[in-house]
């Protein structure tokens, strides 16, 4: 799954308080139009006209505050960091991902601790011969044997003395062929030498890889938490800002009817007027921008939390309420805890482990193998008999074997070569990640400062635009100051409430960005 590229509409929201800022940049320097005459020294000066209504409804920008707080504010039944991150980790794609490949690993298990059971094998066989004719000893003819064990007697009766008898018969040299021959056999096969080199090293290896696989899915499911959580809080900057933006836009209208209306009593040049034409489009353009900011996170939301096209929400988060205090400590111990914690440095140390012990397993291709066997027999005809006869008779035989394959030891050298130079890519690759993540440790840790300090110096900020706007509407009222400085502080003050939200929401994604860094499991009570 591809990444979101929030820090990109960051800096799409910092263009905004860039362009906030520009439109706060005072356009007269002077109340009045330089290209008109100045009265005489001692001259009465001139009654300023009464303020506009135009400039009466720019009063009413510095409501924005109150918007912002409204659109804001949390509602109940909203959606907060903690719903976001939940749903977008058990809707993932990616995260199922890294289940199937934890039941893959745990299968791989599995096979492994069968092959410690010897091997069993059942055979069934027919086989039809050739016919060549009866067999026989010698050219024909009988052999003679005697029909009971002992000495040969031979009796000669008296009446016919050349006619002897003897307890011998003939014995037919001669057997018939069996053409069908049936076998069913079981074999019983115990590697023994692999009990050693090879079986319980391949168990060990296929151990290590489910624990690999098992921490990947943790940390995938990590990861997705905290892309989550940046989405909600983006999504949050963007809708505050939306409101900032159209309330920007009603005020630079407003200012446009003041150059307007100073225009005609001949205070101000044309000049001033296209100025300010100018800052109404610019602003236009920054109000569709940020519109199209606010729906492109919405959008973001939903295909993280796999939801429908239709789907709206709702804030659920306050987020001005303060989080738990961040522990003081040094960097150095925010590496150690980084190094000791993150599941990505112990995916790959596993990793190692496993290769390491399948790289034992070929190694074991260099000596021979000692396998025991055994075999039962149930043939028609069996070949132990002989003569044969076409009837089922049950042997069986049991043995003990070493053999040695020359060609194994060939392959075995750079086999296991392969195996060292990926065993010394993947502790590269960790040497690497660590690299990766001191980096990442002393950016989360110094945009967590940064945060802190700024959310503490924009609420400063954002009370003395409060009180310089309140001071310049009074000052306004009584007829001592200008519309355009009126509309200036109103700028000033939105400009305020603008780096005020950012600062806020910085807070909260700085703070899980270190929690993520650190390795820590993502707490709804730290966050």
């Amino acid at each position: 799954m591809k990444e979101w590229k929030l820090a990109r509409h960051k800096g799409a929201l910092a263009a905004i308080a860039a362009w906030a800022a520009l439109i706060a940049t005072p356009v007269w320097a002077q109340p009045t139009n330089p290209g008109v005459a100045t009265p005489a020294p001692g001259a009465e000066e001139a009654t300023p006209p009464p303020p506009p209504a135009s400039v009466a409804q720019a009063a009413d920008a510095g409501q924005v505050a109150a918007r912002v707080e409204t659109a804001l504010a949390p509602r109940a039944g909203g959606l907060r960091a903690d719903d976001v991150a939940r749903r977008a980790e058990m809707t993932s794609p990616e995260v199922r991902a890294k289940q199937q490949a934890v039941q893959a690993a745990a299968e791989k298990v599995d096979q492994a601790a069968l092959l410690f059971i010897p091997k069993v094998s059942l055979l069934a066989r027919y086989v039809r011969l050739s016919d060549i004719g009866p067999m026989s000893f010698g050219s024909g003819g009988y052999l003679v044997g005697t029909t009971s064990p002992g000495p040969v007697t031979v009796f000669c009766p008296a009446a016919t003395p050349n006619v002897c008898t003897a307890n011998a018969a003939g014995i037919d040299l001669s057997f018939p062929t069996v053409l069908n021959m049936y076998t069913l056999q079981g074999t019983i096969g115990i590697p023994l030498s692999d009990y050693l080199l090879r079986l319980t090293q391949n168990h060990a290896a296929a151990s290590k890889s489910k624990v690999a696989a098992e921490l990947q899915e943790r940390a995938t499911r990590w990861k997705v938490q905290n892309d989550a959580r940046t989405a909600y809080y983006n999504w949050i900057r963007a809708k505050g800002s939306l409101v900032v933006a159209d309330q920007g836009l009603a005020t630079a209208r407003a200012h446009l009817k003041d150059v307007n209306a100073a225009v005609t009593v001949g205070s101000a040049s044309k000049a001033d007027l296209l100025r300010v034409e100018s800052q109404v489009a610019s602003t236009e353009m920054l109000v569709e921008n940020t519109r199209n900011l606010a729906l492109l996170t919405e959008e973001q939301l939903r295909v993280m939390l796999h939801d429908p096209p239709e789907s709206t929400y709702e804030i659920g988060e306050d987020i001005n309420a303060p989080l738990p205090p961040f522990p003081p400590t040094n960097l150095q111990d925010l590496f150690g805890e980084a190094m000791r914690q993150r599941l990505e440095i112990r995916v790959l140390d596993t990793t190692v482990q496993s290769l390491r012990e399948t790289r034992r397993v070929l190694a074991a291709g260099n000596y021979p193998r000692l396998d025991a066997f055994a075999n039962l027999y149930r043939q028609n005809p069996n070949t132990r008999y002989f003569p044969q006869q076409e009837q089922w008779k049950t042997t069986w035989d049991a043995g003990i074997q070493l053999s040695w394959t020359i060609n194994d030891t060939l392959t075995t050298g750079s086999q296991t070569a392969e195996l060292d130079a990926k065993i010394m890519e993947v502790e590269a690759q960790r040497a690497q990640l660590m690299d990766g993540i001191r980096l990442q440790v002393t950016q989360a840790y110094n945009a967590l400062r940064n945060a802190q300090s700024s959310r503490d110096t924009t609420e400063r900020e954002l009370k003395a635009s409060e009180e310089s706007y309140r001071v310049r509407r009074e000052l306004f009222r009584a007829g001592r100051a200008t519309s355009a400085e009126l509309t200036d502080a109103e700028m000033d003050l939105m400009k305020s409430r603008f780096e005020a939200l950012n600062a806020r929401i910085d807070l909260r994604v700085a703070r899980a960005n270190l929690e993520y860094a650190l390795g820590r499991q993502p707490q709804p009570s730290r966050l």
